[in-house]
């Protein structure tokens, strides 16, 4: 199945057999984000998916690992509580307000359900161009 993320011009694919494997046939959720856990050091926020920035792959690196995206969907269709998307907040006004640093399955995963809400948990911001 292929997706158009609804406020960035990109396009991604997910496997009709990922899509089957994983439940998602015909499955509509009535959240606007998936079920997510919560860390007190770094709480849990719901925000609108149009403020946190796609992330991307390298053109060498492919996009998705099969059992991941399936283990995602398949949390999603049945309630499971996930681990929310890392971001932070840099400093540089690129129209959104957050990056994803960890979350890239479940960033393009709840894109594709419809979800216009994402679980994240903000993390101190970090050059990683200075790495």
């Amino acid at each position: 199945m292929n997706f158009i993320l609804p406020h960035q011009p990109i396009e991604f694919e997910i496997p009709d057999q990922w899509w089957a494997a994983a439940g998602m046939n015909g499955w509509k959720s009535h959240a606007s984000s998936y079920v997510a856990t919560s860390d007190p050091q770094y709480p849990t926020t719901v925000v609108p998916l149009s403020e946190v920035a796609a992330p991307v792959r390298n053109k060498n690196v492919a996009w998705f690992k099969e059992q991941r995206m399936v283990d995602v969907l398949r949390g999603f269709r049945v309630g499971d509580k996930l681990p929310p998307i890392e971001v932070d907040e840099p400093p540089t006004n690129n129209g959104f307000r957050y990056r994803v640093r960890d979350g890239f399955h479940r960033f393009y995963a709840s894109a594709a359900v419809g979800f216009i809400q994402l679980p994240v948990s903000v993390r101190p911001y970090f050059d990683i161009n200075a790495l």
